[in-house]
């Protein structure tokens, strides 16, 4: 399974975050990834500093047969098309996309980490994760969704919200 985490904290153009999300979701086609499941989309606060604008998070699981690399390249250019900037780690941003996982891979360049090394820590992604598939197994920790889940905080799994 592979799949993408969206998140985002500013509005774009005329789009609300949510919207941004929807938005590059259908750009995804363009660069021959193809979305088999959706997530709902989810509010959390921002990470890690909690007075930034709230994010809207969600996730989704994909096709395609782009390589990973390639694959990374491709998020990077909707990222672009949606105005994102990268000037201070972890400042708001109108798109983030994260690559979670790509099947079983495990990979560490200094360019590329899947999955995602910080993965295990975030219930704003956890969330809709499990929405995709609850029985996904972490390649390194070998835990499931739920495992990581219950270990969570509770306060802070409340913190994020799914939006209707």
């Amino acid at each position: 399974m592979k799949i993408l985490a969206f998140g985002s904290n500013l509005p774009f153009e005329n789009n609300s975050t949510k919207e941004n999300i929807e938005s590059a979701y259908e750009a995804l086609s363009q660069f021959n990834i193809n979305i088999l499941k959706k997530s709902f989309f989810y509010q959390s606060e921002a990470y890690p500093n909690k007075s930034d604008p709230l994010f809207c998070n969600s996730a989704v699981s994909i096709d395609t047969n782009l390589s990973p690399h390639d694959l990374l390249l491709n998020i990077l250019k909707i990222e672009k098309r949606f105005g994102r900037e990268r000037k201070e780690k972890n400042s708001p941003r109108t798109l983030d996309i994260d690559i979670i996982c790509f099947d079983d891979l495990i990979i560490n360049d200094d360019d590329l980490n899947i999955p995602h090394p910080n993965l295990h820590k975030r219930p704003f992604v956890f969330l809709p994760l499990r929405d995709l598939d609850k029985s996904w197994k972490h390649p390194i920790f070998l835990k499931t969704i739920d495992e990581f889940v219950k270990e969570f905080d509770p306060n802070e799994l409340k913190s994020v919200k799914k939006i209707l």
